[in-house]
This record gives structure tokens, C-alpha cells and sequence, in this order.
């Protein structure tokens, strides 16, 4: 198998744990607060991430980190808690493909925080994508009933967290390793978890035993294999098209969700989820689109309305 095919596979099993990862997220979440159920999914993480230091390479790896990347790692895993509990809140109002779609959204708003913090400049295609987007959002937000409007809301924030958190990490991708990322990620962001519950006053208790396996599940398939295979696809092809390949995450999220659940989104959530993928996709799939020059043809149609 060449370069190309194993980092289009990665990317394809990427989506495929992520899709399949929110089923027992959402089931995981009737039952325990989206603060708890957190706590407990990195505790999981944690023992997963650490299996690879069974190797010596990789105990040399993790031991040997610079203290300026334990920091960054830090920083990153604050972001993440912030993002995860608005997304795990997110969840527990939404229907799973519902969720997954918005979650796609983080591509549009990646793109807009690398335009002002990094100074990337944004071409045609981009903002036409970042539109497009913007009205799928603009469906599930206003056109919706109130519990899918404010879970739509969260989501899109927990969206603007990780994709600070991606910015944070283009920039210092050189530096920082798969192993080692996951084991202090997930290390780190136990405290800070523990710390949310705590501050909120909540009680700190072992869940149900099928609640146990469902978080288990979670960990496994969303914050393990699911980051892991997606850094193994952006070392072997462009980021565009392993943005590309992930955006089919919300569709094996929406077959899984009618397989396992029987629940399917609604006629509008369809459309304004549908927009958000379509646009999130032209966004990704831009630098290949400009060389069609699909922006010129579309400019004076536009400059038109």
C-alpha cells in the first residue's frame, strides 16, 4: 500500500471511530453529567495512551520531553476541557448526527482564527465556503426548536476551543510527538477535570457498570484511535485532504445513530447540517477547487445579487 492510500485509510478510520464513538457518548450521557462523564473518559484515555510505553522507544520519548512542550501540552489540555464539556453538553441535547454535523464547523472557524493569528491569507473559495457554513448554522440556530438551538449554540463553541487548540498545534507540530501528546494530553487533563466537578459542586461517584463500558467505549474510539489515526493521516497526505476524507464523520455518525438508536435528524436539521458540511468541504478542498478556477466563474454571478 503507497503513502497516499494508508494516510487516506487513516483519515477514513478516523471518521469511522469518531462517527461510531458518539453513539455511546450520547447513550453514556442520559445517566451522569457531560462534567463527569469527561472525567471518567480520560481516566480511560489515560491507561489506553499509556500501553505504547511498554516499548522502550517510547518511554524515551515521553521521558525525555522539553519542559516548554510539557507547557504547551498544558495549555492545549485546558483548551480541551473547555471544548469537551461544552461538546458533551452539546451532545446530551442533540441528536447524534445532529451533533456530529455541527461539529464540522470547527474546519470554518480553524480557518478564520489562522486568517487573524497566524496571518494566512483567506482566497475566494475560503470565504465562500465560510458563508455557505455560516447559513447551515443559521438553520439549525433560528429555524430550529429551542433545546436544538442551544445545543447548537454550545457546540459551535466547543468548535472555537478546538480549533484554537489546532491553530496552537500547527504551530508547533514539529515538536510535538503522537505518544507523547496523547499520554500528557490525556495525564493532564484529569486534575483539570476533576477540578471542573469539584467547582461546580458536584459529587464525585462511580457511574452505573453500563455507563463504566459506554465511557470505556468513548475513550477508546474518540479520544485514542480517533486522534491517533488522524495524525498518522497528516503525516502521509495534505491536511486538505485529510480534512476532506474526516468530513464523512457526521454520516457514519447519522447510519450508526439508525442502526444502533433508530434515530435519524429532522428534515431541517438535514438541510442545515447538509450546509455546514458543504461548506466546511469547499474550505478544505479550496486549493484543489482555485485551480478550476470555480471562484472566477462564480464572481460574476455573485457581484450580481
Amino acid at each position: 500500500m503507497n503513502l497516499k492510500r494508508s494516510g487516506d485509510l487513516a483519515a477514513l478510520t478516523c471518521a469511522l471511530a469518531c462517527g461510531l464513538g458518539n453513539i455511546p457518548a450520547k447513550v453514556g450521557l442520559k445517566n451522569i453529567s457531560p462534567e463527569l462523564f469527561n472525567f471518567f473518559l480520560f481516566l480511560a484515555a489515560s491507561v489506553f495512551s499509556a500501553l505504547p510505553l511498554f516499548k522502550a522507544r517510547y518511554r524515551a520519548e515521553v521521558s525525555q520531553i522539553r519542559s516548554s512542550t510539557l507547557a504547551l501540552i498544558f495549555v492545549l489540555s485546558l483548551l480541551f476541557a473547555i471544548a469537551l464539556t461544552l461538546n458533551m453538553t452539546a451532545l446530551k441535547l442533540l441528536e447524534p448526527a445532529t451533533a456530529s454535523f455541527l461539529s464540522r464547523f470547527e474546519v470554518i472557524l480553524t480557518i478564520g482564527l489562522a486568517y487573524f493569528i497566524l496571518r494566512e491569507k483567506l482566497g475566494f473559495m475560503e470565504i465562500l465556503g465560510g458563508v455557505i457554513a455560516l447559513a447551515g448554522v443559521f438553520v439549525l440556530r433560528f429555524k430550529t426548536n429551542l433545546v436544538i438551538s442551544q445545543g447548537s449554540t454550545l457546540m459551535i463553541l466547543s468548535g472555537l476551543f478546538f480549533a484554537a487548540s489546532e491553530i496552537i498545534i500547527k504551530k508547533n507540530i514539529a515538536t510535538i510527538s503522537t505518544v507523547s501528546f496523547l499520554f500528557y494530553r490525556n495525564i493532564f487533563l484529569i486534575p483539570i477535570l476533576l477540578g471542573i466537578i469539584l467547582f461546580q459542586g458536584q459529587p464525585l461517584y462511580m457511574p452505573p457498570g453500563k455507563t463504566v463500558l459506554l465511557i470505556v467505549a468513548t475513550s477508546l474510539l474518540l479520544p485514542v484511535i480517533g486522534r491517533a489515526t488522524y495524525q498518522m493521516a497528516l503525516k502521509r497526505i495534505d491536511i486538505s485532504r485529510a480534512a476532506l476524507i474526516t468530513q464523512t464523520t457526521p454520516l457514519f455518525t447519522a447510519l450508526f445513530a439508525f442502526l444502533l438508536l433508530r434515530t435519524l435528524p429532522s428534515s431541517t436539521e438535514w438541510l442545515g447540517s447538509g450546509l455546514i458540511i458543504l461548506g466546511a468541504s469547499v474550505v478544505s478542498f479550496s486549493h484543489y477547487l482555485s485551480r478550476i478556477r470555480v471562484g472566477a466563474m462564480l464572481k460574476p454571478f455573485i457581484s450580481k445579487l
